[in-house]
């Protein structure tokens, strides 16, 4: 007889990975207010992968999200007591970490609500979209599954939900539908790979078929944001930065009908999708209108925002237009668009936490001293640049070389050009010097952590300054 199966290794292998990610769990949990088990119940196939890394926190929060929309759900006051009853035991299932068992209660509901009917069709109105809500939960229920197989289930049931609820409430219908697409991206987003959103893709395509721009005015914004949302996550998978162009398109033909008084959250999203994309774009292609229109998209959806309704979102919104008006500013040589940069960036900074987010607070010093340092070539007086080359100073203190090589490298070499800047208005060889073996040294560091477009980039930049460097010193 051959050697027995190694199976003690695997079951070890097993339980020291949810081991070793407990504090992460239980800080989500704390956080989002769920019972213990949950997430490790939610979490069970992807924790018993001999291979799977453990989930980012990210993910989790996600998932958290998920249990508790599916909770409030469960337990939405109904009339009938025995489908009430059924619901309930679902909504304790789940909060016991037994997703099997609630799918089992959710089951008997749909027979409940079926009852001794053959022919779905025969059912009333009210009955079917009672059934498809319902079969809609069990679809939530599945994705609560960290696995993308679960996943594909979910957008099954769905796509099931939505033929079931059909014409008797055709918004409900179009929004499970959007359901489903959504969880199709979310194979890509939470577990790699293209496919996913290539059949979210495919399906918000099927949906916007059958919609109006202006007769269905808010979902058809709604499949149109989540369209481009599905080609920009197409984008970091393949690289294919032509899908940007298709994904700005789709948020341009979503507001173009739409009211933000309609919808304004989903507004807000798309304004906010448009003007990043638009400031991508915009930067690349070196074009100013887009540019523009990026800073239009994001001054409009600032206007008038309460900051204390959504404090990160209004932060993310605020840096945006800074780095737009950045990037315009430069280009056009305009102080007066560089100092409201350089004002946002500040407003931005002051609220981040440099204890918490040390590289997210570096990264604003980074921007700040690109600002500074765009101004300081328009100045006469000095000073601006240095204070260029001081927030340089302040961001590579937590842009650290040997934790963050790149980030270390393109600070430096950003620095770099502002000594370099600031030794030619003093005619001061000694310090041009200086800022070229700065350069040459982030160069460097750079190749050996990155042979990519980083390394050329800052490749091309040291020949640059080489030259101005060499003008000096021949002087």
């Amino acid at each position: 007889m051959g050697p027995a199966p190694r199976r003690p290794r695997k079951k070890e292998a097993a339980i020291s990975r949810p081991e070793q990610i407990a504090p992460l769990l239980a800080r989500v949990a704390a956080r989002h207010g769920l019972p213990p088990v949950v997430l490790p119940a939610m979490l069970a196939e992807w924790l018993t992968g001999n291979d799977a890394a453990p989930p980012s926190e990210a993910l989790l929060d996600r998932k958290a999200a998920d249990f508790l929309a599916l909770a409030r759900r469960l337990t939405a006051p109904l009339d009938d007591l025995d489908i009430r009853r059924l619901r309930a035991e679902a909504a304790a299932a789940i909060a016991a970490g037994r997703l099997g068992e609630a799918d089992k209660a959710l089951a008997k509901t749909e027979l409940h609500l079926i009852g001794n009917v053959n022919d779905l069709s025969a059912l009333s109105a009210a009955s079917r979209l009672r059934i498809g809500e319902n079969r809609a939960d069990r679809a939530a229920l599945s994705f609560l599954r960290a696995a993308p197989e679960a996943y594909r289930e979910a957008a099954a049931r769905y796509g099931e939900a939505s033929a079931l609820i059909g014409l008797v409430d055709i918004d409900r219908s179009r929004e499970v539908a959007l359901d489903q697409a959504r969880s199709l991206a979310r194979i890509s987003e939470d577990f790699g790979g293209r496919d996913g959103y290539d059949a979210a893709a495919a399906a918000l395509r099927r949906l916007l078929d059958g919609l109006d721009s202006l007769e269905d005015t808010v979902a058809f914004a709604e499949v149109q944001e989540a369209l481009a949302g599905a080609l920009e996550g197409l984008v970091q998978v393949t690289g294919d930065k032509a899908l940007q162009d298709e994904a700005l398109a789709h948020c341009r033909r979503g507001l173009e009908h739409f009211d933000r008084h309609e919808a304004p959250a989903l507004w807000r999203a798309l304004k906010l999708r448009l003007g990043r994309l638009a400031l991508i774009l915009g930067k690349r292609q070196q074009d100013e209108m887009l540019l523009e229109e990026a800073i239009s998209a994001f001054a409009t959806v600032l206007a008038g925002w309460d900051r204390s309704n959504d404090e990160a979102l209004w932060l993310g919104a605020e840096h945006m237009i800074a780095r737009a008006r950045t990037v315009l500013g430069s280009r056009r040589n305009d102080l007066a668009l560089l100092e409201r940069a350089f004002n946002g960036l500040n407003r931005v900074a002051g609220a981040v936490d440099r204890s918490r987010e040390p590289l997210r607070w570096a990264e604003l010093q980074d921007q700040m001293g690109s600002v500074l340092a765009a101004m300081g070539e328009r100045y006469s007086e000095p000073v601006v640049v240095e204070e260029a080359i001081a927030t340089f100073a302040m961001a590579l203190e937590e842009r650290r070389r040997e934790a963050q090589p790149l980030l270390w490298a393109q600070t430096r070499t950003a620095q770099a050009e502002a000594m370099l800047l600031l030794a030619r208005r003093s005619r001061d060889p000694e310090l041009a010097q200086r800022a070229l073996a700065q350069m040459v040294e982030a160069v460097e560091t750079a190749r050996k952590a990155d042979r990519g477009s980083i390394a050329a980039e800052l490749q091309k930049r040291l020949a640059i300054a080489g030259e101005q460097a060499g003008r000096l010193l021949a002087k």
